[in-house]
């Protein structure tokens, strides 16, 4: 639990630094995760829906950091005639390389680390489980003429789940341009 909370402090204490910089921006997305687990043969499989909430800066038109939370939704299924749920929420730490594609269109590639917690419910039961590992994307980055961005992001877990993949659109607000 300390170890999450002096994450989510140094993504806080890094982009309040930015806030007012030009290259800071902030925003949220919305998507469907897949959550895959497999036991004895038989397989767990949802699409749930998740969310996002995100904060980065730009260094440049091709470098940028990338600090978010993520919640992946529940995801139910029946597993031998069991009732099974199993949900991921973290804390995301990312590099991001960035391709101008045009003056408005820039695809991204990201690599990180996230730290977070499995839930899954069984019987009844709920257990808790610390999550932490790497994480890595791609997706596009739409500017409009405004500060605002749409953005479409596709991201990968690595978990103790056999696949937790989200594919997700959103959005994000420049500051300080």
């Amino acid at each position: 639990m300390l170890k999450r909370l002096l994450f989510a402090v140094g993504i806080l204490v890094l982009s309040s630094s930015f806030a007012l910089a030009e290259g800071f921006y902030a925003g949220a997305g919305i998507g469907i995760t897949q959550i895959e687990d497999s036991e004895d043969g038989e397989s767990f499989k949802d699409n749930p829906f998740g969310w996002r909430l995100l904060a980065g800066y730009d260094f440049s038109e091709s470098f940028a950091i990338e600090g978010s939370y993520v919640n992946s939704g529940e995801a139910e299924d029946t597993i031998q005639g069991i009732d099974v749920k199993a949900e991921l929420s973290a804390f995301t730490f990312s590099v991001v390389g960035l391709i101008p594609m045009n003056e408005q269109t820039r695809l991204f590639g990201k690599l990180g680390y996230y730290d977070g917690e499995e839930e899954v419910t069984a019987f009844g039961i709920t257990v808790d489980e610390d999550a932490d590992g790497l994480t890595a994307g791609f997706g596009f980055r739409y500017e409009t003429q405004s500060a605002f961005t749409i953005r479409g992001d596709i991201d990968w877990f690595d978990t103790d789940l056999d696949t937790v993949w989200s594919i997700g659109v959103g959005f994000h607000v420049l500051f300080g341009n």
